[in-house]
């Protein structure tokens, strides 16, 4: 006997599986919402009759966000606040420490929020952006730009052709296929003594020199590797 599933009810169990997917795959827990209503919200789509336009404009601006997830495996996350004051207090200390002409870069910065925040509490800093999706890079760009600020800038291309040897603290929120990759990068082209921050993702095989635990819901790891 085939079971017939009401249409609520199947769209609640592929809710379920793609969100236990999305945390099986390491995806950050704010894809958890999205993923569980996602099935339903394509079904609310479809019955809204909508005009065919807005199908390709909505693919359109996802493949402007998401434009580089297939191919560096690093889907858009979103540093929160909490680890705003963490790096700043990180980005605090380094500078001290090395003194003048202390530079930053967070490769991957998405919309820009935490760059725009430590530029704020860190005037004494220089901070560069690096972002190879359209969308986000266009938004950071313009806040910056609104912001007045002068110690940070955004640049728009791909991280790997981005030479890291001006920094002394490079920041990441990258995923962990890229890890391996991103830390060589940073050993063959950053200073000794300068400082690599991985946002929950750890590099393979290789110890931190430390690991700072954020209290926020997300229970955010900072991973620091000593160059």
């Amino acid at each position: 006997m085939d079971l017939i599933l009401p249409l609520p009810a199947l769209l609640a169990v592929q809710g379920v599986i793609a969100a236990g997917l999305g945390q099986v795959m390491g995806l950050a827990r704010w894809w958890l919402p999205i993923n569980l209503v996602i099935p339903a919200a394509v079904a609310l789509a479809l019955s809204l009759n909508l005009p065919s336009w807005v199908y390709p404009v909505v693919f359109i601006a996802l493949a402007l966000v998401f434009w580089n997830s297939a191919d560096d495996r690093v889907p858009l996350y979103l540093t929160n606040r909490t680890t705003w004051r963490t790096l700043q207090d990180l980005i605090t200390r380094e500078s001290t420490r090395k003194g003048n002409d202390f530079k930053a870069t967070d490769v991957g910065c998405g919309l820009g929020g935490a760059l725009l925040y430590l530029a704020r509490q860190c005037p004494e800093a220089s901070f560069v952006g690096i972002e190879s999706a359209p969308l986000p890079f266009a938004i950071a760009r313009l806040r910056v730009a609104l912001s007045g600020l002068s110690n940070l800038s955004i640049r728009y291309g791909d991280l790997w052709k981005q030479d890291l040897a001006d920094y002394d603290l490079v920041y990441c929120f990258l995923s962990p296929e890229p890890m391996p990759r991103i830390y060589e990068k940073a050993r063959a082209e950053m200073q000794t003594g300068s400082l690599l921050i991985s946002n929950s993702f750890a590099v393979p095989e290789v110890l931190p020199e430390a690991t700072l635990e954020v209290e926020d819901r997300r229970e955010t790891r900072l991973l620091l590797y000593r160059l």
